[in-house]
């Protein structure tokens, strides 16, 4: 079988799921195209899972500029920031946080945070971009959007220069089933079964009526204080190292929607975790 491209393959999905008898259907990245036929998937008994309920919550999740809104005006620590449109308003937000803040980046109101992220000096060379591409010059920057046809739509922020967290959830209809937060460290990253973010986590989960194994971001300024960075409605990559506490987080959500029992042990408060790469060798007919 081959599905077709994730925005067309909703009806192939559907008439899949009633060939095999599919009561369940997880939709991992781009989850947003298939929400929009919730009512079809479940007028067949099937419980669709995109990482939250209804197109709305998908389309506000997927603007970091909304979403930003959204967390201010549920007075959550979120990041202030300026949509930019266009070389003029670009100039103008940049000019305008360059005063207020000592730092200050870019990145796209559509895509994860990291695509697309630029932190922007006036202090490195033209060069270091290439050697950091989460550096740049910050009048490169302004001449590189200049040149393009159809200006994308961009916020200016100021830059946060505190450690960086990563919270996976299983959620369930707007409520969290288990939660464990991972901090990257140059050569491992630490889990941890309590954190300061969760209580935040709760709130955002419920808003945003979240569903399945999702990923919320954080990062601290220089005085510790967390910040919404943005939710992203699937797992992350590091997703499965939370099984070191002895929380499960994939078991949690299939028990749920389900309705199976789960055993659970006791978990671990602090893990730490070394990511490790192993080879596989090829059949020669691959």
């Amino acid at each position: 079988m081959q599905q077709p491209a994730v925005a067309d393959s909703a009806a192939w999905l559907l008439s899949q799921c009633k060939l095999h008898n599919i009561q369940l259907l997880f939709c991992g990245k781009h989850g947003q195209f298939i929400e929009k036929f919730r009512h079809e998937f479940s007028e067949n008994g099937i419980q669709l899972i995109t990482g939250a309920i209804g197109v709305n919550q998908h389309d506000h999740i997927n603007n970091k500029f909304a979403f930003g809104q959204i967390c201010a005006a549920l007075n959550l620590p979120n990041i202030p920031a300026t949509q930019v449109q266009s070389r003029e308003s670009l100039i103008e937000a940049i000019q305008t946080y360059q005063h207020r803040y000592h730092s200050i980046c870019a990145k796209p109101v559509y895509g994860v945070y990291g695509a697309g992220f630029v932190r922007l000096s006036d202090e490195v060379s033209y060069f270091q971009h290439f050697q950091s591409n989460t550096l740049c010059n910050t009048q490169q920057f302004i001449e590189a959007y200049a040149q393009l046809e159809s200006p994308i739509d961009y916020l200016i922020m100021p830059f946060l220069t505190g450690q960086k967290c990563s919270v996976d959830i299983a959620c369930s209809n707007g409520q969290v089933l288990a939660l464990v937060t991972r901090i990257k460290f140059k050569f491992y990253q630490e889990c941890y079964v309590e954190h300061p973010c969760h209580a935040i986590c709760t709130i955002l989960v419920q808003y945003f009526q979240c569903d399945g194994l999702i990923n919320i971001q954080f990062k601290q300024d220089d005085q510790g204080v967390w910040h919404i960075l943005e939710i992203n409605p699937r797992p992350a990559g590091g997703f499965a190292y939370t099984q070191h506490t002895g929380i499960n987080l994939v078991a949690e959500l299939m028990a749920e929607k389900l309705q199976l029992a789960l055993v659970r042990p006791e978990p671990i408060a602090v893990v730490q975790v070394l990511p490790v790469m192993q080879s596989i060798k090829m059949d020669d007919t691959h």
